[in-house]
């Protein structure tokens, strides 16, 4: 009976929240999801929530300094992270979104879990409800950083992309230097000439409407390296900065060397690929062995039973 109060009391309070947020919320924030991706951002329509609520409710002041320091370390953390995805420029933005998706998600998430525990709880089942109740109230705290913790596999998807089209543009700049461009020139034409819209391409473009804008070459091919955030990238950056401020001929055979060794990079990279892979085909090819088994000893066992 406990179990049944208590899941309609939280109901109550999630129910109440999740519906004066959206009352509230209601075409106020539509210019800001005019850009966002439904099939990146699933929870799209109820985002306007949580960026109500975050606006609205802030509960890191309640906390002891103690945990308030350890959770401001937490959101620059998360923060640096939105940075190398999205870019500096639009890092307050994406962090909006990033949080009122979470939020919108946690309150979703731990109102359903809390009907069914209001729902399982009336039928006789304390134990169910108790389970459900307690999925409810974790929700709130924990569904925001599993949703964190996506952002570190983005990350290293956007890094294995940097690395997996390095090679190839480092290839490209080689042969275009050695034909006599300049570096500026050859990385414009690269860039022009792209059709994929990887990371790097899209880095390398910004990084030249900078210079275009009239930012320094080598302040802007820096900035472009730390944005990567791969070593490949960063070396091949000091590479090119220190020959823009001294000066030499010796740049092409840097970039020979280098071109050699990303290759080398790529292919290991593809080997690990190929190991992952390998890893996750195994499960399936286990069950599929269990389940032949199961296919081939079930008449067995049924005849040996009969038998008996």
């Amino acid at each position: 009976m406990f179990v049944l109060i208590a899941a309609v009391v939280v109901l109550a309070v999630l129910g109440v929240t999740f519906l004066l947020s959206y009352s509230k919320s209601k075409n106020v924030y539509d210019d800001y999801l005019e850009t966002v991706d439904k099939k990146e951002y699933g929870f799209k329509d109820f985002m306007p929530i949580g960026f109500y609520l975050n606006e609205k409710l802030n509960l890191q002041k309640l906390l002891p300094a103690q945990l308030n320091r350890h959770l401001h370390k937490y959101k620059s953390h998360v923060r640096a992270q939105i940075i190398e995805l999205h870019g500096a420029k639009y890092a307050d933005y994406y962090l909006m979104i990033h949080n009122g998706n979470k939020t919108a998600i946690s309150l979703v998430v731990a109102t359903g879990a809390a009907l069914l525990s209001v729902i399982t709880g009336s039928q006789g089942d304390a134990d169910a409800g108790g389970v459900f109740l307690a999925a409810s109230i974790a929700a709130l705290a924990g569904v925001p950083f599993l949703i964190d913790k996506g952002l570190a596999e983005k990350i290293d998807k956007r890094r294995l992309t940097l690395q997996m089209d390095f090679p190839d543009f480092i290839n490209k700049l080689t042969l275009l230097v050695n034909a006599g461009m300049t570096i500026s020139r050859a990385m414009d034409k690269i860039a022009t000439d792209d059709k994929k819209g990887t990371p790097l391409y899209t880095e390398l473009k910004y990084a030249l409407g900078e210079i275009r804008s009239g930012k320094s070459e080598a302040v802007a091919y820096e900035e472009f390296g730390r944005r990567c955030k791969v070593k490949e990238i960063v070396k091949f950056v000091s590479v090119i900065v220190m020959n823009l401020r001294k000066g030499g001929a010796e740049v092409v055979p840097v970039l020979k060397l280098q071109s050699a060794e990303c290759w080398e990079m790529r292919k290991n990279v593809a080997k690990r690929l190929g190991e992952e892979a390998a890893t996750k085909i195994l499960m399936p090819l286990m069950i599929m062995f269990v389940g032949i088994l199961i296919i081939v000893a079930t008449p067995a066992v049924m005849s040996f039973s009969m038998g008996m």
